[in-house]
């Protein structure tokens, strides 16, 4: 008996399932007004979840807030930003 769950067919033509299975997300950049979507595998965002202060945003959306951040990954899809935190 199937599933009825057909995996995913990149335009490469690779089969995507599992954890490389793309994903929508929010943009994580904090502006008010801000409405993007991002593509991610579940593994992107695992290692993103896990990694304290680290935020998925847009290609050219910055974080919002006042605070200080630096890019430590991008692709095509997303940047990972890491975000000082605020101290209190």
């Amino acid at each position: 008996m199937s599933s009825g769950v057909r995996p995913r067919r990149s335009a490469s033509g690779v089969t995507e399932s599992g954890m490389d299975a793309l994903r929508t997300r929010r943009c994580e950049c904090g502006a008010i007004d801000c409405v993007a979507v991002i593509a991610v595998t579940w593994a992107e965002q695992d290692e993103v979840d896990h990694a304290n202060g680290r935020w998925v945003v847009l290609p050219g959306h910055e974080p919002q807030g006042g605070r200080s951040w630096r890019i430590v990954q991008e692709t095509d899809r997303f940047v990972v930003v890491e975000v000082e935190e605020a101290q209190s």
